[in-house]
């Protein structure tokens, strides 16, 4: 028979068959393994969904850019607009704008109603 042993963290002694200690609870004859390596996996996981985030904002921006529409926009109003003259010292009328230059391959566009809004007709007054 063997002798009986007592807890190594509150020193209640155990029985042959114990292996755990009823006043503590701590493992008498159990050895508890470490968990395995864990960090490795997570930190994979989360390098993963941030570069996928990191990619969808990446792409939504670019899709979503609209810079060279406005700087073309821009440019196109600057060289409509007539160069700076110096001012008078005798009050002028003032200068009308020229009509913008068009040549055959782009035409003037008009701007298009929004599918958004609706439009209600007023009527004519006699």
């Amino acid at each position: 028979m063997t002798a009986p042993t007592s807890c190594p963290r509150c020193g209640a002694q155990l029985r042959p068959e114990q292996d755990w200690c009823l006043e503590c609870g701590a493992a008498a004859r159990t050895r508890i393994a470490r968990t395995p390596a864990w960090r490795i996996p997570v930190f994979l996981v989360v390098l993963v969904i941030a570069l996928s985030g990191a990619a969808a904002a990446f792409a939504f921006v670019r899709l979503a850019n609209t810079d060279g529409d406005l700087q073309a926009a821009k440019t196109a109003a600057t060289l409509t607009q007539p160069a700076a003259t110096p001012a008078a010292t005798t009050p002028t009328a003032p200068a009308v704008a020229p009509p913008p230059a068009t040549t055959p391959d782009t035409q003037p566009t008009t701007p298009r109603p929004s599918p958004f809004t609706t439009t209600t007709a007023t009527p004519k007054q006699p």
